[in-house]
C-alpha cells in the first residue's frame, strides 16, 4: 500500500509542477519509478502513469521525449496509450518504439504505415517480428528502400499476394531481387518466375534452389498458380488476342516451327514472335514476355536447348531482343557461348517450372 501511495504522490507532484526544468527532472524520476514498479503495477496504475507521463512529455523538447521513449521502447509493461503516442511523435522519438516495442498492436503499426512516413515505415520494417497484415501495409505504402528492408528481414511474415506485388516491383528495381531470391519462404513457382528477369548472377542461385526443391513442390506450385494464370489471361490486350489466333492458324497449317520464328524476327512482329515462341516452348506468354523484356539471353538459351532448336534460331532471336532493348554490343560468339554453357539437364529442370503456368491454363 505504501508503494502505491508513493507512486501516486510522485504523479501528483509531477502534474502540479510548473517549472520546465523541474518538470523535466520529475518526469525522468517518475519514469524511473514506473520502470522499477511496472511488473507489480495494476492495469489502472499503468494507465495513470502513462496518462501523466504522456501529458507532461508533450511540453518537453524532442530530446527529452526521445530519451523517455527509448527507455520504454522494449518494456512489455509500458502503457499502450503512451507507447502509441510516442510512435506517432516525431520520427526521432518514434524510432526505437517502432523498432522494438512489443506493446504496439498490428492496427497501430498499420495506421502509421498508411501515413506514408518513409522513415517510420523503415523502422517498422526492421522489427524482429512482423505479421503478414503489417508487411502488406508496408509494401503498399513504402518506397523501394523500405520494401527492401522488409524483404531482407527474416522475421517478416509475407503472404503470397504481397510477394507477388514485390516481385512486380523488382522487375523495375534490381535492388529488390537479391533479397527476394534469398528468402526461404518465397513460393517456389514465384522464385522460378523471377529467373526470367533477374540479374545473371542471381540466376545461378535460383537454379540451385530449384534443383533442391522436393518432388511434390511442382504439384503445390501448380495449384497455387492456377488462379493467377487465369487472371493474367483475362487481361490480354487485343494485339495478343490477334497473335493467339495467328499462332493457332499457323499450327493448323503445320507452319509453326523454327523457320516461322526467324521469319517473325525479320518482319519485326514482336507480339506474334512472343506467342509463337511460347507455343513451341509450351510456356505461357507472360514468362516469354518477361524473358524478352529483360534481354535474358540465358533464358532464351534454356528454352532453345530444352526444345532442341538450332543454334542459328537461338542467335537470331537473341540478337533481335538485344537490339530491341538497345543493347546490341554482344558479339555472336559471346551469344553462342551462353547457349553452349547451358546443360540439357539444367534446361529441363527450369523448364518444368515454367511449364507449370502453361499447364494451369490448359486445365481451365
Amino acid at each position: 500500500m505504501q508503494h502505491a501511495t508513493n507512486r501516486f504522490s510522485r504523479l501528483i507532484d509531477l502534474a502540479k509542477e510548473t517549472s520546465s526544468e523541474k518538470r523535466r527532472e520529475l518526469l525522468r524520476e517518475v519514469t524511473d519509478v514506473f520502470l522499477g514498479a511496472a511488473p507489480e503495477c495494476s492495469a489502472t496504475e499503468k494507465s495513470y502513469f502513462g496518462d501523466i507521463i504522456g501529458a507532461v512529455s508533450t511540453s518537453m523538447d524532442v530530446a527529452v521525449r526521445k530519451q523517455i521513449a527509448m527507455r520504454l521502447a522494449d518494456n512489455p509493461d509500458a502503457p499502450h496509450a503512451l507507447i502509441k503516442q510516442f510512435a506517432e511523435d516525431d520520427e526521432a522519438v518514434a524510432r526505437e518504439v517502432l523498432l522494438k516495442s512489443p506493446v504496439l498492436e498490428d492496427g497501430d503499426l498499420i495506421a502509421i504505415a498508411v501515413s506514408k512516413n518513409q522513415q517510420k515505415l523503415g523502422s517498422i520494417a526492421k522489427r524482429s517480428s512482423i505479421p503478414e497484415a503489417v508487411s502488406e501495409a508496408i509494401v503498399e505504402h513504402g518506397d523501394d528502400n523500405v520494401v527492401c528492408s522488409l524483404i531482407s528481414n527474416a522475421g517478416a511474415m509475407v503472404s503470397r499476394a504481397t510477394f507477388s506485388c514485390v516481385i512486380e516491383r523488382s522487375e523495375g528495381n534490381a535492388d529488390l531481387q537479391a533479397p527476394l531470391v534469398n528468402r526461404n519462404d518465397l513460393p517456389i513457382d514465384m522464385l522460378n518466375e523471377m529467373f526470367t528477369f533477374v540479374k545473371s548472377d542471381l540466376r545461378v542461385k535460383v537454379q540451385q534452389k530449384l534443383s533442391a526443391a522436393p518432388p511434390d513442390v511442382l504439384e503445390q506450385a501448380l495449384m497455387a498458380a492456377q488462379s493467377e494464370v487465369m487472371a493474367d489471361m483475362k487481361q490480354l490486350k487485343e494485339a495478343d488476342r490477334k497473335a493467339m489466333v495467328f499462332v493457332v492458324e499457323m499450327a493448323k497449317q503445320k507452319r509453326l516451327n523454327e523457320g516461322l520464328l526467324v521469319q517473325l524476327v525479320r518482319e519485326k512482329k514482336s507480339v506474334e514472335l512472343t506467342h509463337a515462341f511460347a507455343r513451341l516452348a509450351e510456356v505461357d506468354v507472360k514468362t516469354i514476355r518477361r524473358i524478352f523484356k529483360a534481354s535474358n539471353v540465358e533464358g532464351v538459351a534454356i528454352i532453345c536447348k530444352a526444345i532442341r532448336f538450332e543454334r542459328v534460331t537461338f542467335s537470331t532471336i537473341t540478337i533481335a531482343i538485344l537490339e530491341s532493348a538497345g543493347n546490341a554490343s554482344a558479339s555472336i560468339h559471346e551469344i553462342l557461348a551462353v547457349y553452349e554453357q547451358v546443360s540439357a539437364e539444367a534446361a529441363q529442370r527450369v523448364m518444368r517450372f515454367w511449364r507449370i503456368r502453361k499447364e494451369a491454363i490448359d486445365t481451365n
